[in-house]
C-alpha cells in the first residue's frame, strides 16, 4: 500500500512539472511573437521613411554664419517630434579647425541649436496637421555656425529622424 501511495504521489508531482513546464513554455512563445511584431511594424515604419534633402544654403554673416536645409518628406510616414531629431553638422571654419557638432532642437536657432522655419506643401504654407511633416511636404531647417565656416571648404550637415533614417546634403558658403 505505500508504494501506491508514494506511485501516486510520484505521478501527481510528474504531471503538476509537465503542466508548469509547458506554460513556461508558452509564456515565452508568447513573449517573443510579440517582441517580434513590435520589430516588424518598427521595420516597416523604416521602410516607409525617406528624407531627401533640396537645398542648403549657408552666408556668411558678422557673427554667427546661417545655416538653411530644405528637406523634402519623400516617404510614405508622416514626421513630427522634432526633439527627437538629430542633426550633424560637419564644417572647416576659417583657420582650417574641423568641427563636428550635434545640433539639438530648441524652437528657436541659435548658435548650435536648430528650429524649424516653415513646412510648406508645392510651395504654399501648411494647413493639414501643422508641425507635421507629411509625405510630399517641404520643411526649412534653420541653425547658425559660430566660428564661421570657412571660404572654400566643402562642408556636410546630416539630418537624421526619430526611426534613423538619414540624410545628408554638403554646403559651402556663398
Amino acid at each position: 500500500m505505500e508504494t501506491a501511495i508514494i506511485s501516486l504521489i510520484c505521478i501527481a508531482l510528474v504531471v503538476f512539472g509537465g503542466m508548469t513546464m509547458a506554460q513556461g513554455f508558452l509564456t515565452s512563445v508568447d513573449a517573443s511573437t510579440t517582441g517580434l511584431e513590435v520589430v516588424g511594424q518598427r521595420d516597416e515604419e523604416i521602410l516607409r521613411t525617406e528624407i531627401t534633402p533640396v537645398s542648403t544654403f549657408c552666408d556668411p554673416m558678422a557673427g554667427p554664419d546661417l545655416l538653411e536645409i530644405t528637406v523634402e518628406n519623400t516617404g510614405q510616414t508622416r514626421l513630427a517630434k522634432f526633439e527627437e531629431w538629430d542633426i550633424i553638422i560637419q564644417y572647416y571654419d576659417s583657420s582650417g579647425t574641423y568641427h563636428v557638432e550635434w545640433l539639438p532642437y530648441t524652437g528657436a536657432a541659435d548658435t548650435y541649436e536648430w528650429e524649424v522655419v516653415w513646412i510648406r506643401l508645392n510651395g504654399g504654407a501648411e494647413i493639414y496637421e501643422p508641425d507635421v511633416l507629411n509625405p510630399g511636404e517641404q520643411m526649412l531647417i534653420r541653425t547658425y555656425l559660430d566660428p564661421s565656416v570657412g571660404a572654400g571648404t566643402t562642408n556636410m550637415a546630416v539630418i537624421s529622424t526619430p526611426s534613423g533614417v538619414t540624410a545628408s546634403t554638403y554646403f559651402s558658403p556663398d
